[in-house]
């Protein structure tokens, strides 16, 4: 990471483990404009697994534009920014 601070998680992974710890609905925008209603599996570095209608789909994270949860993700940084 470009701050040097390689074991402080980054943003999109706490609000990725929230979602999949809370079996949050979240809602998937794709770039192509397509929209899912999901639950967030699985993800690493390149990929994030969901499950929409009882099946799993493997999305890239380069095709997704923005995911939604129905609250807020408390605690981005709650023990890693000043």
């Amino acid at each position: 990471m470009a701050d040097g601070k390689s074991s402080a998680p980054n943003i999109q992974d706490v609000f990725l483990n929230y979602a999949r710890r809370e079996k949050l609905a979240v809602t998937v925008h794709l770039l192509d404009g397509r929209q899912f209603e999901c639950r967030i599996k699985n993800f690493d570095r390149f990929a994030v697994v969901i499950e929409c209608d009882g099946l799993d789909s493997l999305v890239f994270k380069h095709a997704i534009a923005t995911l939604r949860v129905p609250r807020s993700v408390p605690n981005y940084f709650s023990s890693h920014h000043p």
